[in-house]
């Protein structure tokens, strides 16, 4: 189509509703995989992604694009390309096949012993994330032309960086437990008193017969207590559900309406957390569906049966009241 000078391209916009039919039928655009599924969010535009590659994109309304939400790891270097831009399935699997040549070329033996000692430990933690052992990795940086030596260092260095984010990791979970605890105790706080406040109706009921005439209740559980109509909108949802995709890479909100738009929900039920770079969610109404970006780590409390549980980023979790999320 040729647009006339000083007319605007036509805006492209997500497609919202998705049928099935269409994933059980398509082909991934980056590894060609088959089938694709179709994920519905309530809210937002439906999207495919690949189970095979984890590539997940959604379509143009009435043109034959797609702009990427998730990258797999075999399209990291192609981020600024993908990134928030509509482009055709055929542009991707000519990234990918560009990149493959440029990578076989780099690779012919007479490129050996040209790579720095940063080019060789930048490869072995790209190996590492892609889950390649130690043997493995060492064996394919020599091949890339990296020394023996190099090759070692690089080794010795990715084992002090393994444990390192391990620390880190545990650091996160920790922090995000802590923020679990106290709102399990502030949740249940209120929850008792409003179980006093029954009480107390129980006690009057007792002590005035002749003037109650409502029949008294055996005091049983809080939620067999209170009537369906009036129960908090956590207590009647199923438990929390867990599926391995959501956002890819994302910098951490800088406020609410930001949260809201990266994890879901409103931005009235988020707020700073006291740790920098974290957010939490403390909501007693309709559950809401969660995403975790690729990098984040959440911590969740399961609606039914109020234990503390963590996921790791990227994820989507639906059903959830109480949750929060450490950016980094």
């Amino acid at each position: 189509m040729v647009v006339a000078e000083n007319q605007e391209a036509p805006k492209i916009t997500a497609r919202s509703d998705i049928p099935d039919s269409w994933g059980a039928n398509g082909h991934c655009p980056a590894c060609g995989a088959v089938p694709l599924e179709v994920i519905h969010i309530p809210d937002l535009p439906d999207y495919m992604i690949c189970r095979k590659c984890e590539l997940s994109f959604e379509l143009a309304d009435n043109t034959s694009q797609l702009r990427v939400k998730n990258l797999p790891d075999n399209l990291g270097f192609a981020e600024s390309e993908l990134r928030f831009h509509w482009v055709t399935p055929g542009s991707i699997r000519k990234l990918i096949e560009n990149r493959s040549a440029y990578l076989q070329r780099k690779t012919v033996p007479e490129n050996k012993g040209i790579l720095t000692d940063d080019d060789v430990w930048e490869r072995a933690l790209s190996f590492h994330r892609l889950g390649n052992k130690p043997q493995k990795i060492a064996y394919v940086l020599i091949q890339a032309g990296a020394s023996r030596e190099q090759a070692d260092a690089a080794l010795e260095r990715l084992k002090q960086w393994i444990v390192q984010d391990s620390n880190r990791q545990s650091r996160k979970l920790a922090w995000v437990g802590g923020i679990a605890a106290l709102v399990v105790a502030l949740l249940f706080t209120g929850w008792f008193m409003l179980l006093g406040r029954i009480s107390a109706r129980l006690d009057e009921g007792l002590a005035n017969p002749a003037t109650n005439g409502e029949p008294v209740i055996a005091l049983r559980s809080a939620a067999d207590i209170l009537p369906d109509a009036i129960k908090p909108g956590f207590l009647k949802s199923g438990p929390v559900t867990v599926s391995n995709s959501g956002p890819s890479r994302s910098r951490c909100p800088s406020n609410p309406n930001e949260a809201a738009k990266l994890f879901g929900g409103s931005a009235g039920v988020w707020q700073r957390a006291s740790q920098p770079g974290a957010w939490q969610m403390v909501h007693t109404g309709v559950p809401s569906t969660i995403r975790i970006p690729a990098g984040m780590v959440g911590g969740y409390i399961d609606n039914t049966t109020f234990m503390f549980l963590s996921a790791n980023g990227p994820a989507t979790l639906k059903n959830i009241n109480f949750i929060a999320i450490v950016c980094e």
